[in-house]
């Protein structure tokens, strides 16, 4: 069969299939952002047209909602932790800087995380997590800590801990109905407990700063 030059031209513009894995990671991935915003009311067709693609590419790549969502999850997790790794603060920065930048960074990860894993089933949620990308934190945590040992109350390797504990203090709501802690409070106690006194320069300090 002689093609035509139309034909041709749009074999041409016909990008080639994309291999399963790469279009399940394609699609886990866009769906992440749109979890955080809408939760498990993001329906399979709202995915899709974001996508531009069929709805039912969807189902061909993962069966059923259910598995595309805790695809997603995983994929959030994944980049969470490479995120959150990214964002260790540099070693030379004040003390203050140091904590109130891991505040922020915890705080952020503490919110999303809690909003992906209340989409799936709370027996499933330890599945989630990694020991081994933990304890790669906690090293890099206690390394932009370890010039300032002598200042602390507690082992720089006891300082990613911290972090963590702040942000989910930070994601919770109080049960009388308090508003969470800000992190500018969050700063201000792991720097100075409920009594302490600011050291000379270190009495301010910006999350944002």
């Amino acid at each position: 069969m002689i093609e035509t030059p139309d034909a041709a031209t749009a074999a041409r513009g016909r990008a080639a299939p994309m291999p399963p894995d790469e279009r399940r990671a394609m699609i886990a991935g866009a769906a992440v952002p749109l979890l955080l915003e809408h939760g498990s009311s993001l329906t399979t067709r709202q995915l899709a047209e974001h996508l531009g693609i069929a709805e039912g590419t969807i189902f061909r790549a993962f069966g059923d909602k259910e598995s595309l969502i805790r695809e997603a999850v995983r994929t959030f997790f994944t980049q969470a932790r490479e995120r959150r790794q990214a964002e260790v603060p540099d070693a030379s920065l004040p003390l203050p800087e140091k904590v109130a930048r891991l505040v922020h960074g915890s705080r952020q990860w503490g919110s999303e995380a809690f909003r992906m894993l209340s989409l799936v089933p709370r027996e499933e949620a330890p599945r989630f997590f990694s020991r081994g990308d933990d304890e790669e934190y906690r090293r890099a945590v206690a390394a932009v800590f370890a010039s300032d040992a002598a200042r602390l109350r507690i082992a720089p390797e006891r300082m990613a801990s911290i972090m963590r504990m702040a942000g989910v203090a930070a994601s919770a709501v109080h049960q009388g109905g308090a508003g969470a802690l800000s992190e500018e409070e969050l700063v201000q106690f792991i720097l100075y407990g409920v009594a302490g006194e600011p050291r000379g320069g270190d009495a301010t300090c910006s999350a944002d700063s």
